[in-house]
């Protein structure tokens, strides 16, 4: 942790929180605007899930490159960057006139967003004291969480009134406010303390980092993770109408719920977890239980297929994405705690998102054609409830020893 941070470190972590919301709000608009996007557009269900993973496509090949210049140009000038991309993109989106055109702002959005959790990652990295840096990533990725919610819920109702172009673009504006807050607020740590980070990570310093069994057994649970958490980003609106009936804003409140709920549990699950694990032994790779206990408890998700009215479905939905939220800020935590060479986090934070994102950019696709085969989501829930249990499994075999890049 920098040694000059103070309480200048809260506004910083509320700052992230905050970047979180923006972008999973932002995320959450395509997702709650589907089925009134695809009739105006006339898309099948198999489009669907194309453009629902249209922003992906950048976001994965720029994953690491963005993240290399966050290392050495800092997270001040990168964070406001990239949140002034992404919402100006949204803006744009708001106002294409066709598909194609819209399928182009999303892939503009994926430019901006690309480098937005190695900005959190350097965050936590920089400000938070070891022993609190699981917790503190739990509380920051739960803002996922409450931006899905909150651009699910405000989306639905700005939908029911005016249409899901204007959802867009007030939506933008939002993120426009934030990076002008955040380049007048965040300061990059000094010269002394940030000199290391210069130089930046080598392709050879890469490639070493899958000699690392640790660091294969983070980037396991990561895609594992990653895959749940896109599918139901998403199709859970419409997987709700689908299976329930639902209009547009009993599926939006039905999905901000499962993921307030699934916030608030992942903080109270996390803090929980981390008192058991480190009360008597601090030892970083300790922190595999807990991933393992998350992420095996997210695959709940496969008895979805098993109930077939709104109270179990919710429930079960809320409880996964609790689970999926812990796993998550735990394994990032072990990633900051694992890696030797502190200096590099956002870079191999955005090794681990290239990758994680090469799998998840294909879950909106695959789950499209799912339920244009199948006519139901059942063998989607089913396929993530396997792939789940078996990366806890490899996360408790695998992670030991610390990362070291030569």
């Amino acid at each position: 942790m920098n040694k000059n941070a103070g309480s200048s470190r809260y506004v910083f972590f509320g700052m992230i929180f905050l970047m979180y919301v923006i972008s999973y709000g932002d995320r959450a608009a395509l997702s709650i605007s589907l089925p009134d996007l695809g009739r105006e557009f006339s898309l099948s269900s198999v489009q669907m899930g194309w453009v629902s993973s249209s922003f992906l496509w950048s976001y994965f090949v720029l994953n690491l490159p963005s993240t290399i210049l966050l290392d050495s140009a800092g997270a001040r000038l990168v964070g406001t960057l990239a949140v002034s991309v992404w919402s100006c993109a949204m803006i744009l989106g708001g106002m294409t006139r066709n598909v194609t055109q819209f399928i182009l702002t999303r892939m503009l959005l994926g430019v901006g967003e690309a480098p937005t959790f190695g900005v959190g990652a350097t965050i936590v990295r920089n400000w938070a004291r070891p022993q609190e840096r699981g917790t503190v990533m739990t509380v920051l990725l739960t803002g996922m969480q409450i931006g899905l919610a909150g651009g699910t819920i405000a989306g639905a109702y700005l939908i029911a009134k005016v249409g899901w172009r204007f959802e867009f673009m007030a939506l933008g504006v939002v993120g426009l406010i934030w990076a002008l807050a955040w380049w007048l607020l965040y300061r990059n740590p000094n010269k002394s303390d940030a000199s290391a980070r210069v130089r930046s990570i080598r392709v050879s310093e890469v490639l070493s980092l899958f000699r690392s069994s640790t660091f294969c057994g983070i980037l396991v649970v990561q895609c594992t993770q990653n895959f749940l958490n896109f599918l139901l980003m998403s199709w859970v609106p419409f997987y709700l109408i689908h299976e329930l009936h639902l209009n547009v804003l009993g599926s939006g409140s039905g999905t901000a719920g499962c993921y307030v709920l699934g916030a608030v549990g992942a903080v109270i699950l996390g803090r929980i977890a981390e008192h058991i694990v480190f009360r008597n032994n601090p030892d970083a790779s300790r922190r595999r239980f807990i991933v393992a206990f998350c992420i095996i408890g997210s695959a709940m998700i496969g008895f979805l297929p098993f109930f077939h009215d709104e109270t179990p479905i919710l429930a079960v939905l809320s409880l996964s994405l609790c689970c999926l939220i812990a796993a998550n800020g735990a394994n990032t935590a072990m990633l900051a705690d694992m890696l030797q060479d502190g200096h590099k986090i956002g870079s191999v934070t955005g090794v681990t998102l290239t990758f994680s994102n090469a799998l998840g950019l294909t879950a909106p696709i695959l789950t499209g054609y799912i339920v244009s085969w199948t006519g139901n989501f059942n063998m989607a829930w089913y396929l993530c409830a396997v792939a789940l249990i078996v990366a806890g499994l490899i996360s408790l075999m695998t992670v030991r020893k610390p990362i070291v890049m030569t």
